[in-house]
């Protein structure tokens, strides 16, 4: 930085401002006149001297309340070590293969005060934990993106190859302009140290042969862990540029056939890779790309452990059931997940989609050649979400609390939903390689006056082509209403007055539970993981007693359902009820008509598929072992992210849920000590952990307590509280 920029410093010492010593003695504090250097190092682990391995603990002033004492018991732990009184939220969990007692997890961090990507890292089976945040991404420094990197990060993901090296995926983004990307990070030490991703410098060449990284001397590898990178044109975040979104990782053997492909920096052209950072592994990353257009699916590969990427590729396809877009293209996409078969290569990719006259479905695409080609995509299921409250039409409670307008939420609650779901492989090949499993919730068996969203599960046996469901895998109760959409108008969302005119107030189908994910063991045991609300039946209170519809259904614990499957091509956990899921065979020919008939995928009227199942092959147990308050989550219980996560290895599977058991009050707009703005002074979530054996799962349902009065309105301790606070 040149000394000039500085010179104002000099009218505090004229004197010595003088010819031959300007700027010698009068120097700015380092951190300023050093803010150009941007740090980035090929490290992903170094000397540790000094170190000592005992946290200090804060002093505490306060008073332990009784939620804090019924909630710190248990094998639960906490993957957040900090004492920022922040929220996390937004978990993802993987078992190092090669070192099944390195665990790596990952969450939305809030404790710099705006949303970071944090990572926690255990190398004793999650007894503790080191934790910190992912370096930023660096970027060119332009008029547009004038700090070199991008501060503000989300949606992560964590992933190993067979070799034991973890990989971080996450989006990147300023909040003062629409820059953004999506990138992946590394750790060869067990997610304690990670490198940083890279966006190449250029300046005005569109060459490569002149990259580079960060400042004079960087060591990183240009391109190294960016996938996809867009830079705003006019520095204001008003999306006029692609917003690429909510991206998920894998990592799996590539087919026979497939050799190692590099690519460079820039123009993502290919070219030969070195042969020392071959990974064992190709990575695979899917995303949303937001435009004008729609959200396609994006997909992208790497060879070389995440140092140089594929160039971006649609995959999401055309089908007769896509409507709405050019082509019948599936354009209106959110929420992949791509999935590998450790045998064979395939790679199958799950999203839901919009491209309906009425209710979404939920789609997939596969390619069998390392993702050069894609096959499909293919119906998995329409699913129920036109049905779910809407914050500031149906629920206009949810406004005031900061909810932004038409989100999914829940009866009893304001944070924002959705119906998303994951797909996973059979991982014994063979006879099993064809089998795929996909879970979701929705709200069929509910209204949006009273939501009953449950988890289902849907079975292939021949890579994805056809489908078996739904299985519903929690066995509480859970009853058909007379009609889930209250006279809903087809191709509509709800309305306050269709819901208050035709909705029973108050009604009880069931309680709700969200976010499944499912993961199967080398042994056959399918686990699925979700929120769960089934033990709080009679709860009245509220921390906003405007948004309280009925008694029960507002506490949440974590659970989980087991099955195994011991036969393949078999339905091993499939509900006797269950039948072809895809388009019913009435109506077979709407796929080759060229203007499809648009009633095709709309779901009937009557009672939905599965209402009358009445054998659950799931075992469901809990995790959680104490109940949390979801209206403690981040800014007045209108965010508690969008998924959660599962992974086994062997015969142990390691879950990671965003949890609010450390969430206070700060107090509603009609209490004395409503705290104005609604900073969560007192309101946190924390990541949370359990390991427990994929065979049998973590417990029964008696492994947690029960609903508590003591977390349906739990007041922020005033000796919490800033001293200078009234």
């Amino acid at each position: 930085m040149a000394l000039s920029a500085f010179s104002t410093f000099a009218a505090a010492n004229p004197a010595s401002f003088v010819a031959g010593r300007a700027g010698a003695t009068l120097a700015p504090s380092g951190s300023v006149e050093y803010r150009d250097q941007t740090l980035g190092t090929t490290l992903t682990e170094c000397p540790q001297a000094g170190k000592i391995d005992r946290d200090p603990k804060p002093l505490d002033r306060r008073a332990i309340d009784a939620v804090e004492k019924k909630s710190s018991g248990g094998d639960d732990r906490r993957l957040n070590q900090d004492y920022s009184c922040f929220p996390q939220d937004e978990t993802s969990i993987s078992i190092n293969p090669a070192t099944p007692k390195n665990i790596v997890a990952g969450a939305n961090d809030y404790r710099l005060g705006t949303g970071s990507s944090g990572f926690y890292a255990s190398t004793d089976n999650g007894s503790s934990w080191y934790e910190g945040i992912i370096p930023f991404p660096t970027t060119p420094v332009t008029p547009f993106n004038a700090n070199g990197f991008l501060p503000s990060g989300g949606d992560p993901v964590l992933a190993h190859d067979r070799a034991g090296i973890t990989y971080y995926a996450q989006i990147a983004f300023n909040r003062y302009n629409d820059t953004n990307g999506v990138f992946v990070q590394r750790s060869t030490n067990g997610g304690f140290t990670w490198s940083r991703a890279c966006v190449p410098i250029n300046g005005p060449s569109t060459t490569d042969d002149v990259a580079s990284c960060g400042a004079l001397g960087d060591p990183r590898q240009p391109g190294d862990g960016t996938v996809i990178y867009n830079q705003d044109v006019d520095n204001v975040a008003n999306g006029n540029i692609p917003f690429n979104d909510k991206e998920w990782l894998t990592a799996g053997p590539r087919p026979a056939g497939v050799t190692p492909q590099c690519f460079k920096p820039e123009t993502r052209g290919p070219v030969a890779c070195d042969p020392a950072v071959i990974g064992v592994d190709r990575l695979y990353v899917t995303w949303s790309k937001f435009g004008a257009t729609g959200s396609p699916i994006y997909f992208s590969y790497s060879d070389d452990q995440g140092r140089s990427w594929s160039a971006e590729k649609p995959i999401s396809g055309a089908a007769s059931f896509c409507v709405f877009s050019a082509g019948n293209r599936c354009e209106f996409n959110q929420a992949s997940v791509p999935t590998v078969n450790p045998t064979t290569g395939g790679l199958y990719v799950s999203f839901i989609n919009g491209n309906t006259p009425d209710e979404d479905q939920y789609l997939m695409v596969r390619s069998m050649d390392g993702g050069q080609t894609f096959q499909g995509p293919f119906l998995v299921t329409s699913v129920f979400d036109l049905n779910y409250p809407r914050s500031g039409t149906t629920r206009p409670d949810c406004t005031p609390r900061g909810q932004q307008g038409n989100r999914q939420v829940l009866t009893n609650s304001c944070f924002r939903l959705n119906s998303y779901g994951n797909i996973t492989v059979d991982k014994r090949g063979g006879a099993f390689a064809n089998d795929l499993y996909v879970v979701i919730s929705d709200n069929r068996f509910g209204t949006a006056a009273s939501t009953n969203t449950d988890i289902f599960l849907f079975k292939s046996i021949d890579g994805g082509t056809n489908w078996v469901g739904p299985t519903r895998v929690n066995d509480d109760r859970s009853v058909a209403p007379p009609d889930r959409d209250c006279g809903r108008n087809d191709g509509f969302l709800p309305t306050l007055a269709k819901v208050n005119a035709e909705c029973t107030a108050g009604a009880n189908f069931g309680n709700d539970q969200w976010f499944p994910w499912v993961d199967i063991s080398e042994d056959g045991d399918v686990n699925v993981v979700f929120h769960d609300r089934r033990l709080d039946t009679d709860s009245t209170g509220s921390e906003w007693p405007t948004s309280r519809q009925r008694p029960g259904n507002y506490l949440g614990w974590f659970w989980g359902g087991v099955c195994r499957v011991s036969t393949a091509d078999s339905r091993d956990c499939v509900a006797p009820t269950a039948g072809p899921s895809g388009l019913p065979t009435a109506n077979q020919d709407c796929q080759d008509q060229a203007t499809p008939n648009l009633s095709c995928q709309d779901p009937p009227r009557g009672a939905a598929a599965g209402s009358n199942q009445t054998v659950f092959p799931f075992k469901n147990y809990t995790v959680s072992d104490s109940p949390y308050n979801l209206d403690y989550t981040f800014r007045a219980g209108i965010f508690m992210g969008d998924y959660e996560n599962i992974d086994i290895v062997g015969e142990t599977a390691a879950a990671s849920w965003t949890d609010a058991r450390n969430g206070r009050s700060s107090g509603n707009s009609t209490s004395p000590n409503y705290q104005f703005g609604r900073n969560p002074a007192c309101e946190q979530s924390d990541a949370f952990f359990d390991r427990f054996s994929a065979k049998s799962g973590a417990g029964g349902a008696d492994k947690s307590s029960k609903a508590d009065d003591a977390f349906v309105v739990t007041p922020c301790p005033t000796d919490i509280k800033d001293k200078g606070q009234k």
